[in-house]
Order: structure tokens, then C-alpha cells, then sequence
């Protein structure tokens, strides 16, 4: 309690588990390789069975002269997506190796 009657929250209690959690995906993530990541993201590509969800394909379609234009914005959030889920996988593999 201030001198001045101003509330002043206690402070949180440290969650030791959450630290220790994050942590370990710290170190999952620094100890990732690019060409792990690029493999990743090459096998969920190749998973993917319909080829309209391929990242790239209104790029091909755009150069095949069968469609007016590539936005250029959804093409990069395609592929953001698809690296950010290719080291997400990595990751909870490499914590599921630890335990």
C-alpha cells in the first residue's frame, strides 16, 4: 500500500512452468535448420492434394497467360503461413524428443 492511499496491485506470481516452457521452444526454434524448414514446408506442399491451394499457383496460372493477375499480398501471406506452420511442426517435434 502507497503512503499516498494509491492501490497498487501485488505482482504476479512467477509461473515457473511457463517459463520453463517457453524456454524450451526458445531453444527448439535457435536450434532449427533452414533446410529443416524448407523440408517441412516442401512436404506440406506435397501433401496438399488439390493444386489451386498451392501457394504458387496463381503465379503459374498468371504465366500460363490463364488468368489477369497475381496479388501479390495474398501470395506472400500464403507462403508466411505455410513457413510459420512448417516451424511450428518442427518445433513440437523437437519438444516431443526431449521428453
Amino acid at each position: 500500500m502507497s503512503t499516498y492511499n494509491i492501490s497498487i496491485p501485488a505482482p504476479d506470481e512467477p509461473d515457473f512452468h511457463a517459463a520453463r516452457h517457453e524456454a524450451r521452444r526458445r531453444r527448439a526454434l535457435q536450434s532449427l535448420d533452414i533446410g529443416d524448414v524448407l523440408a517441412q514446408v516442401d512436404d506440406l506442399i506435397a501433401r496438399e492434394p488439390d493444386p489451386t491451394k498451392h501457394p504458387c499457383f496463381a503465379i503459374a496460372n498468371w504465366l500460363l497467360d490463364r488468368q489477369g493477375r497475381v496479388d501479390g499480398g495474398a501470395f506472400w501471406l500464403q507462403w508466411q503461413v505455410l513457413v510459420d506452420q512448417a516451424i511450428q511442426q518442427l518445433i513440437e517435434a523437437r519438444l516431443q524428443g526431449e521428453d
